[in-house]
């Protein structure tokens, strides 16, 4: 019986922990990204829509990646890009994979996805690749810090997993800090895509 009780509190300090790491890291990138959102909670992660007039302009980077190409994400703009900051060894990566792999297979062609990986060794981030049938590259660790300067502190080495969808003028239009869902990333994703050019203007 007591095994149990300790079972329990055991897993209730664990969500805690969890909320309020999650809730830390909201406060952090989000005193950095500039702009005002729309921010609510959602399970494990909170998710941030800016407007048009508020979403903070990105820079374009250079990488090498995973496949062993490179990435100029200048050649990216006028399409709809998800960059999603994750890593072998993080629980909430592994948990938000497969949300992850469904959406860009439902979006290909749409919307391009972008992994930027990071605090990993390119054999471990490779397996992981494979193991669960991800479709998109992934920004290489040892150029993975460049690559999250360029938006602008929308995005924090302490926050992973993080998921941006960048509009087609590479602006930040939405942003989900913790593992996000199929559901949620699917809601993000279509408002921006549904933008015309000119509204964008």
């Amino acid at each position: 019986m007591r095994s149990k009780e300790n079972s329990r509190l055991r897993k209730l300090v664990t969500v805690l922990m969890v909320g309020a790491l999650v809730a830390v890291a909201a406060w952090f990138v989000g005193g950095r990204s500039g702009g005002e959102s729309n921010a609510r909670a959602d399970g494990d992660s909170v998710i941030e829509e800016f407007d048009v007039e508020d979403r903070r302009q990105s820079e374009s980077f250079e990488a090498r990646m995973l496949s062993g190409d490179r990435l100029a994400t200048s050649s990216l703009r006028g399409q709809v890009v998800v960059f999603n900051v994750w890593g072998s060894w993080c629980v909430p990566c592994v948990k938000e994979a497969p949300a992850l792999v469904e959406v860009a297979n439902e979006f290909d062609g749409q919307v391009l996805f972008v992994g930027i990986n990071i605090r990993d060794n390119e054999a471990a981030a490779r397996a992981f690749e494979r193991k669960y049938n991800v479709p998109y590259d992934s920004v290489v660790a040892q150029d993975s810090p460049r690559a999250m300067l360029s938006f602008d502190g929308a995005l924090a080495a302490a926050a992973v997993p993080t998921t941006l969808v960048i509009d087609r003028q590479g602006r930040v239009a939405a942003r989900a800090i913790g593992p996000v869902s199929a559901t949620t990333l699917r809601s993000l994703i279509q408002p921006v895509l549904a933008e015309s050019d000119d509204s964008e203007e």
